[in-house]
């Protein structure tokens, strides 16, 4: 076997030794619910992130603050399409509320 696939394959066994242990840990939930806050601006897009930041997340519930009052009123339209679009490209129903301040 060549020298890359046995390092690969190395590689493919400690990254399920992560996995495991971040299980075990149970870590693996605020590993994927900080993903939600670090990839705000990136999922939700640019006009929105311009007006908005994620600044945590807690059982479940993200907490954006927001410019203004008018842009939060928006948002609070849009919770629901925004919470769709945060737990499809994480792959897991990870929020389930955002409130805005």
């Amino acid at each position: 076997m060549p020298e890359r696939f046995r390092t690969m394959a190395r590689v493919k066994v400690l990254g399920n030794v992560f996995t495991q242990l971040f299980r075990d840990l149970g870590i693996d939930k605020a590993i994927q619910q900080n993903m939600a806050v670090s990839r705000w601006g990136e999922i939700v897009g640019e006009r929105i992130s311009e007006i908005s930041e994620a600044e945590r997340i807690e059982n479940g519930v993200l907490f954006v603050k927001v410019s203004s009052p008018v842009w939060r009123n928006e948002l609070v339209f849009m919770k629901s399409n925004l919470m769709n679009s945060l737990n499809e490209a994480l792959a897991k129903n990870i929020v389930k509320d955002i409130k805005f301040t």
